[in-house]
This record gives C-alpha cells, sequence and structure tokens, in this order.
C-alpha cells in the first residue's frame, strides 16, 4: 500500500509580516482542535480564527491538511525537550529494573501516539508514517552525544543479563524493539482506543519479558 505524502505549504514566508501570519493560521489551527475538535475544522474556520481572510490563507496553504501538517510538525518538536529529559529518568530506573524500565518506555511511547492522534483522529491516522516521534528523538539524543536507541535498548539488557533467555543481546534488543514498534504501530491504525488503556500497556511489557526473560 502506498503511503501518501505529507501535504506541504505553498510556499513558506520570509518577511516578517508573512511569518506572523502563517504563525496566525498555525495557531487558530491548533486553538481550533483544542477548544472545538477536529470536526469544526476548516479552512474557512481557520480563517476567522486567525483574523484574516480567506485569500491570504491559501496564499501559503493549498487546504487544513498542509496546515495541520505543520501544527503536527510543532508539537513534536516542542515534546522533544520533554521527551529527552523523561529519557534521562528512565536511564537512570534502568540501573534498578528492567520491569520498571520497560513499562516507563512504553508509556513514553504510548503518550506520544495519543498526544497527536488526539489531535485529529483521522489526520493522524493517515499521516502516521511521517510523524515518527521515536526517530526524531533518537536523532536528536545522538546529535547531542547520547547513546542512540538501539545502543541504548542494548546496554539496558546487558545490566539485566542474567536474566536473559540468550546471549545474543543484539538480535534481542532488535527482536523487542520491533516488536514494541510493530505492536504500537498496529493499535495506533486499527485500535487506537488501546492506546488510553493500562490494560493494553501491562500486556504489551508482559509480552517484552516474556520474551526476553527466563523468570517471566
Amino acid at each position: 500500500m502506498v503511503k501518501p505524502d505529507l501535504p506541504q505549504p505553498r510556499k513558506r514566508p520570509k518577511q516578517s509580516r508573512s511569518v506572523m501570519l502563517v504563525s496566525a493560521i498555525q495557531q487558530a489551527c491548533l486553538k481550533i482542535l483544542e477548544d472545538e475538535g477536529a470536526g469544526e475544522l476548516t479552512t474557512q474556520r481557520i480563517a476567522d480564527v486567525a483574523g484574516i481572510n480567506i485569500a491570504s490563507f491559501y496564499q501559503y496553504f493549498p487546504n487544513k491538511e498542509a496546515v495541520l501538517a505543520d501544527v503536527f510538525q510543532q508539537q513534536i518538536q516542542q515534546y522533544q525537550d520533554t521527551a529527552i529529559k523523561r529519557f534521562g529518568e528512565i536511564d537512570r530506573l534502568s540501573r534498578v529494573s528492567l520491569e520498571d524500565t520497560l513499562a516507563a518506555i512504553v508509556d513514553m511511547e504510548v503518550e506520544q501516539r495519543l498526544m497527536l492522534h488526539r489531535m485529529d483522529p483521522a489526520f493522524y491516522k493517515a499521516y502516521q508514517h511521517s510523524f515518527d516521534i521515536h526517530r526524531q528523538i533518537n536523532e536528536m539524543q545522538i546529535s547531542q552525544s547520547y547513546p542512540g536507541w538501539d545502543e541504548w535498548l542494548c546496554e539496558l539488557l546487558e545490566r539485566h543479563r542474567e536474566r536473559l533467555r540468550g546471549s545474543d543481546i543484539k538480535r534481542l534488543s532488535r527482536i523487542a524493539s520491533h516488536t514494541l514498534s510493530g505492536v504500537l504501530l498496529s493499535a495506533s491504525s486499527d485500535e487506537p482506543e488501546l492506546l488510553a488503556q493500562e490494560s493494553f500497556r501491562k500486556e504489551l511489557v508482559n509480552l517484552l519479558l516474556r520474551y526476553l526473560c527466563v523468570d517471566s
């Protein structure tokens, strides 16, 4: 199945006045999503809330989806700082408990997806392949000289080697990582209501533990 390309603006603003106009459009879009819901989001409603005429809107955006793409990316960027800080807390936890660490990882991964899904469920379902928060945070960690996800997960398993069912840390790490991302992607696409259920998160943690550990 061919994945649709993420909608793009007609052009990017260059002068300060046009930057302010585009920012007003983006802020209006976010306000409508938060206050009225995705069902009320139209190009005309965005223009009205932004205090501009519809012609000004179409000068920069061909449709509401292009604005949504910008707003989603902005939310991801804002989340990154929080995620990096939280990852530091998870890293400290990883030295104490494998179970609690996996639970914290699942919680963070689920909350990332829920944040975007709640903004506009239909849009997120259609374009979630373009909003890989996990990948973007991973790239930021590496750019700041932190270990990337794959390296860190191997370090986590190495700390708990005595509990693992095999000696090939890289293979265990790779399969566990792909299992986590695959289950979450499937849930996001087909049953997003699962993401908000504590029982689903616990089942996912138990699935990972049963695969990784001989004592689970």
